[in-house]
């Protein structure tokens, strides 16, 4: 969604791609018509920076619930014959890797948001991009709490480290796992970060330990940018990358 967004002009310094939901919302209704069209049988709402943390950034903390409906009936309008997923993404809160987290406004926040969107009428929750072991047993315990009716996605966003698969923070794939036995969602996967070929490690590694439909949403290609929001790509050489395409 965020890469679709952005071919269609979204500045992603300066504003958040769920507010598009309000401003311009013939061109999030045009992105699922496009996935629609290709023939995707689900799609996943503008929603990925619901929760409140990162509303506030950008002073849209106050608008959770509109920008949830406004996200939900353009992706009904869009590809009406498709299944909705509520799209919820990590909360942009720091979170120390060691020690005893303090989780609980983290949990409120995904509790608040998945509320939101199930009121909204979604499908489905899923928790993406998880890179952070608390976080994620804060994210699924919300979610159940907010929507508890629904069906809950929870995947993890990994990449390959110096322990094998890891987060981009670095923590290994199987202490994500053990996050996840704690706090059980409906279906495990991976998305982000890499792509297919490698990500197929992560599946393989998800279906030995877990008895679970498994959510697989891979990158093209390898990249640093996803979950860590840093990329080593400069202006000139994406200019060089957009005139190559153009």
């Amino acid at each position: 969604m965020g890469t679709e967004l952005g071919a269609r002009g979204l500045r992603v310094r300066e504003e958040m791609p769920e507010s598009w939901n309000l401003t311009r919302p013939d061109e999030v209704r045009a992105v699922h018509a496009a996935y629609a069209a290709a023939g995707a049988e689900a799609v996943q709402t503008n929603t990925f920076g619901l929760a409140a943390p990162r509303l506030g950034r950008f002073g849209l903390a106050d608008r959770q619930r509109e920008i949830a409906e406004a996200a939900v009936r353009l992706a009904r309008e869009g590809a009406p014959h498709a299944a909705v997923i509520g799209s919820l993404g990590p909360t942009g809160e720091t979170v120390a890797l060691g020690g005893q987290a303090d989780t609980a406004p983290l949990r409120r926040a995904y509790a608040d948001a998945a509320r939101a969107l199930a009121a909204a009428g979604v499908d489905a929750i899923h928790l993406e991009t998880q890179f952070h072991p608390a976080e994620l047993e804060a994210a699924v315990a919300g979610a159940r709490e907010g929507a508890p009716s629904l069906p809950l996605i929870a995947s993890l966003a990994l990449m390959p480290g110096a322990t094998g698969l890891e987060t981009p923070h670095g923590v290994p794939i199987g202490k994500m796992m053990r996050a996840l036995q704690a706090y059980l969602p409906d279906a495990v996967g991976a998305n982000c970060a890499v792509e297919a070929e490698r990500m197929l490690q992560a599946v393989t590694l998800l279906r030995e330990r877990f008895d679970l439909p498994v959510w697989a949403k891979p990158q093209a290609k390898l990249s640093d940018k996803c979950a860590t929001g840093r990329s080593n790509r400069s202006e000139e050489h994406t200019s060089e990358l957009q005139s190559h395409h153009d």
